[in-house]
């Protein structure tokens, strides 16, 4: 047998294997990180549908040579200026622009320290460069402070997700952002689950931290328009020479073509909905209390209190059983197994949006709770 094949073989053996299903709106979607519910909004439909009517499907080059359109401008003018940051820079996806400033940013004998649940796109950015990777327990920041302690490098970056993806849990800013300072080192947040959820005016984690007003001459933050904004692309924010020189040395942004100018203006509508939207992120809290006091067996919930509540089963076969039982009454929750997840950590990755139902949340826990029962 070829190694491919085998790779294939041994995925399935060990209920690894992905399967990709084409999408049916019939199902009750708890995967999407949708957690606004702007997937499907009109404001955002129309505004795209204008910008098309304006400027066409697509952007027609790359950036720097003639697809860069004020609606790409006004995005990267807005989202640093709302965040308090000098500038920003668009991107395709928060997968790219992680990979492009980890790639260009760090060189030899810099040092990355990791949370170890970071996204995988940031450990791919880190890894495509030549420098030296500490990863720290997940969260465990006096860790982190020894192996800062002992650093000898001259350039060092402290990185994180500000909301980490599978688990649903927060990092602590304030206290990165001290240590940064304290050990002059950088900081890279990761945003993409936080912006439209968190603060006041959606702003993100920072801001439900109270840390917009903080020093941010240190700090490169990313800010992702898939999810909670209902869009697609990303911003990455920071100093202006930091960004400048992203712009500039990113072969991941130099040579591809730009987004269509359709997409920055669907953000644009996204952004000032988000910032307007407490009405929304009012009801997303009182879904998630819904949902966490409808299950039986409080064991199977994790400690935390936003969108992404996994429902932790430490089995592949049996949350892909699982997985498949839900499906049977119309209802999509995503089985996550190795390696998105650490080995034996298996779980049905459940997120709750807006504009989820109780009847939608009560068939879902429903279900939940007599399958869980049942494997008793």
């Amino acid at each position: 047998m070829n190694e491919f094949l085998y790779y294939l073989a041994e995925l399935r053996k060990k209920n690894l294997y992905r399967y990709r299903v084409d999408r049916e709106d019939q199902w009750i979607n708890f995967s999407d990180n949708d957690y606004l519910g702007l997937r499907k909004n009109k404001l955002i439909s129309k505004a795209i549908k204008q910008s098309i009517d304006q400027y066409g499907n697509g952007s027609g080059a790359s950036h720097l040579i003639s697809g860069h359109f004020v609606s790409h401008s006004k995005v990267e003018e807005k989202i640093a200026g709302i965040l308090g940051f000098e500038k920003s820079l668009f991107f395709h996806s928060g997968y790219i622009a992680n990979a492009a400033f980890f790639k260009n940013f760090l060189k030899k004998g810099d040092e990355v320290f990791l949370d170890k649940l970071c996204h995988a796109s940031i450990y791919d950015g880190v890894l495509s460069a030549d420098a030296n990777l500490i990863r720290y327990p997940h969260l465990n920041y006096q860790y982190l402070e020894k192996k800062l302690k002992t650093s000898k490098a001259s350039k060092k970056i402290i990185v994180t997700d500000s909301v980490f993806s599978m688990d649903g849990d927060c990092a602590l800013l304030k206290d990165l952002i001290e240590l940064s300072g304290q050990y002059n080192a950088y900081l890279f947040i990761d945003d993409a689950h936080g912006f439209g959820v968190y603060g006041n005016h959606g702003l993100g984690l920072m801001e439900e931290q109270n840390c917009l007003n903080l020093n941010k001459s240190r700090i490169i933050h990313l800010t992702t328009f898939g999810k909670a904004a209902g869009v697609s692309g990303a911003a990455l924010c920071g100093p202006e020479h930091i960004i400048e020189f992203i712009k500039q040395k990113s072969r991941e942004y130099i040579y591809t073509t730009a987004t269509p100018p359709y997409i920055a203006d669907g953000v644009l509508t996204a952004i000032d909905l988000i910032i307007h939207g407490g009405h929304l992120r009012d009801q997303l809290k009182q879904n998630i209390v819904y949902f966490r006091g409808l299950i039986r067996n409080q064991d199977y919930l994790c400690d935390v209190h936003g969108p992404i509540q996994p429902i932790m089963i430490h089995n592949n076969l049996k949350v892909i059983t699982y997985q498949e039982i839900l499906k049977g009454i119309g209802i999509h929750v995503a089985a996550v197994r190795a390696p998105t997840v650490p080995l034996n950590s298996s779980r049905l990755r459940v997120t709750i949006r807006a504009d989820h139902t109780q009847q939608d949340i009560r068939l879902l826990a429903n279900q939940l709770n007599h399958t869980l029962e049942n494997e008793h």
